[in-house]
């Protein structure tokens, strides 16, 4: 099965154009795709998380995270980590995915959009505080160096190598 059609399954919906797969599970099918800002051209929403979670199993883990204990995820991530670093390498990567007239484009003629293009961290963040788990884990399949990823990983079932055999409801092989 290709990836488009393994990712709308996974996604539910048809996945967007320009999108690439960042991790794949042991199975080999998608985890996590970084997808294009701008799907709907220079006058469509910007992406600020362009780093989707894909796995079903994935989200389901992290949601029940999210529900079960996102304040104790809070507690666990070291207060002392500069985030504006990384704040700033998921904005210049999220630039990059954007050719660069358009994003002159963006600056000369919508700056309120192109400031928040170029601000927003991992999960569309402007400031202090955490929410989407399942993006800041996607990025972190992509930076296994970002500590908030680091510290989802270690809350998650199993270890990486062996979770979609022994904690996967249905692998996307059996839809």
């Amino acid at each position: 099965m290709d990836d488009k059609k393994v990712l709308g399954i996974q996604l539910e919906r048809e996945v967007y154009p320009g999108f690439r797969v960042i991790k794949r599970c042991a199975l080999g099918f998608p985890q996590a795709i970084l997808n294009n800002p701008l799907p709907r051209g220079i006058e469509g929403p910007v992406f600020s998380t362009p780093w989707w979670l894909t796995c079903p199993q994935l989200k389901r883990d992290i949601q029940q995270l999210e529900t079960e204990c996102a304040l104790s995820f809070m507690l666990l991530v070291d207060l002392e980590v500069d985030y504006r670093e990384f704040r700033k390498r998921a904005a210049r990567q999220r630039c990059q995915l954007i050719p660069r007239e358009i994003q002159e484009e963006l600056y000369n003629n919508q700056p309120r959009r192109y400031r928040e293009m170029v601000a927003r961290g991992v999960a569309g963040e402007s400031g202090p505080g955490w929410k989407c788990l399942h993006a800041h884990y996607a990025f972190f399949l992509l930076y296994s160096d970002y500590p908030p990823g680091q510290e989802i990983e270690k809350m998650l079932p199993g270890n990486p190598e062996e979770r979609c055999e022994r904690y996967c409801e249905q692998p996307c092989s059996g839809y």
